[in-house]
């Protein structure tokens, strides 16, 4: 079993440079095969599909991403500097892995690929799960900020709500920002977002 992971790993490992590359629609399992010195049968031993290997790729780097953003928001110390540290990071992490998550929202060959998968519904349910996550960990820092009364704008209850329509603009301007390749300035986006969490959070 761990050499099967180990194996794994590898490919997944190995692709991870390719998608970044060329995307998912011009990176074939050929290429993946070649770049992990391993025959093509071996790989379909271990993924079904270029789109599995793509899913396995697309975790990883939401992994990476979080643990990013978590290192950036704990270095803060007021509610609003951890926020503008989570849109921040977070959009420098989209940005340097632009092609990879252009895979995410843009059509493959008429299909909508979806976060994860081809399937609509399955591109829904890993849009509720990563919306749920980000919300709970936007959640829990303003709740923390309101425990100790530097967060006491709207009601406690409120706060998830709050969380998720954050998220949700969030998404918006990432989701118009991966499509276009537009607000690449980070300077501009810089001030743009210190002035909001400022205006909101102070």
């Amino acid at each position: 079993m761990i050499k099967e992971d180990s194996a794994k790993e590898e490919i997944v490992l190995k692709a991870q440079v390719l998608f970044q590359q060329y995307g998912l629609k011009k990176t074939t399992m050929d290429e993946i095969a070649y770049a992990c010195g391993k025959a093509k049968s071996t790989l379909y031993h271990y993924f079904k599909s270029k789109e599995e290997v793509f899913d396995h790729v697309l975790k990883l780097e939401i992994t990476n991403l979080r643990r990013e953003v978590k290192k950036k928001v704990d270095e803060q110390n007021e509610v609003k500097d951890k926020i503008r540290a989570y849109f921040l990071a977070f959009h420098t992490g989209i940005m340097d892995k632009i092609n990879l998550y252009r895979s995410v929202t843009l059509d493959i060959d008429g299909e909508c690929l979806g976060l994860m998968g081809k399937n609509k519904d399955y591109r829904a349910s890993n849009i509720q799960k990563f919306m749920t996550f980000e919300r709970d960990y936007i959640t829990r820092i303003l709740e923390d900020a309101y425990a100790l009364g530097k967060f006491t704008k709207i009601e406690k209850d409120d706060i998830p709500f709050f969380s998720e329509t954050l998220i949700a603009a969030f998404l918006g301007v990432m989701s118009y920002v991966i499509e276009t390749d537009s607000l690449r300035d980070a300077e501009k986006l810089d001030k743009t977002v210190s002035l909001l969490t400022q205006q909101i959070f102070s």
